[in-house]
């Protein structure tokens, strides 16, 4: 037993450091001769091993950074969308991994994925985005330069986009506007201001996917409170009110279900709260709803 406990003890000793087996992993992708399949598993390994932060801040050191950015041009559409994945998934909550991947030159070339044919690789490519520039204001205005806004606005403009494409957009647009709202001295892109984009923005309220709905709500929300978007325009261009109103008869029908009832209550509260928003920047005064009122229409002065 004692001998058996002694080899097991020598053999975790012997264990390949973190470090260690990033490295293989980023030999396998620099070497031309590897096959697809030991790519493919290179990329797997390094998805796993780059989640802990100092794991992420030695993909650099290693070399491997470069290396998995210049994946991003391979062939495979698999091998693009691993690599996407990894990026993002080294740089999410990490400025200094955003900056190592933004100094490399990185995202011009995933906002270009995002528009793949691929949905897949297109999924991971904005995914990627999202982690590299949030809450970071120089990967924002690179992200602007490079047409960013505008491949936003194709996504959710296009009601035949994959719904995980739709979800992803508006949530990077709430955190994109999140920033801006923190940043209040900051200059704001003209995007927010676009007509077509709110609307786009406010149509994905109709949609029946309550977890699309609940992060076009935060969106909507977060773009009411800048200063420079106009109240009339979602009033009487994008029909703010009238998506609420029918978003309201929705969920009062999915709260009559057991399954769904929680979620309903929880997504109408957020819903009264833009509704609230909405009407306070039309310059009205609401009635504050008591809970008698808690299930009737709210009524404006």
């Amino acid at each position: 037993m004692f001998r058996g406990c002694l080899l097991e003890l020598i053999e975790k000793m012997n264990m390949p450091s973190d470090a260690q087996l990033m490295q293989i992993a980023i030999d396998d992708l620099n070497n031309s001769s590897s096959s697809l399949e030991d790519r493919q598993r290179a990329l797997q390994e390094l998805l796993i091993l780059v989640e802990p932060l100092d794991n992420a801040n030695d993909l650099n050191k290693l070399g491997g950074l470069a290396i998995v950015i210049q994946e991003l041009n391979h062939p495979d559409p698999d091998i693009r969308r691993l690599s996407a994945w990894v990026l993002g998934k080294a740089c999410q909550n990490n400025p200094v991994v955003q900056k190592q991947i933004l100094e490399l030159g990185a995202l011009t070339k995933l906002i270009k994925m995002v528009k793949s044919t691929s949905i897949e690789e297109a999924i991971k490519a904005l995914y990627a985005v999202s982690a590299l520039i949030r809450n970071n204001l120089s990967s924002q205005e690179l992200f602007y330069a490079e047409a960013g806004d505008t491949m936003l606005q194709e996504i959710l403009s296009n009601s035949s986009s994959d719904i995980r494409l739709h979800r992803k957009a508006v949530f990077l647009v709430a955190d994109l506007v999140e920033c801006q709202l923190e940043n209040l001295a900051r200059a704001e892109s003209p995007f927010f201001r676009n007509r077509f984009f709110l609307k786009s923005v406010v149509d994905l309220t109709a949609s029946t996917d309550l977890d699309l709905q609940e992060k076009a709500l935060v969106a909507i929300k977060n773009l009411l409170q800048l200063k420079t978007t106009e109240a009339l325009i979602f009033k009487d261009f994008c029909d703010l009110n009238g998506s609420l109103v029918r978003m309201r008869q929705q969920l009062l029908d999915l709260m009559a279900s057991e399954d769904h009832r929680d979620y309903a209550v929880d997504l109408e509260n957020l819903r009264r709260e833009v509704e609230l928003i909405f009407h306070e920047k039309l310059g009205k005064v609401m009635k504050v709803p008591t809970r008698r009122d808690i299930s009737a229409p709210m009524q404006f002065l």
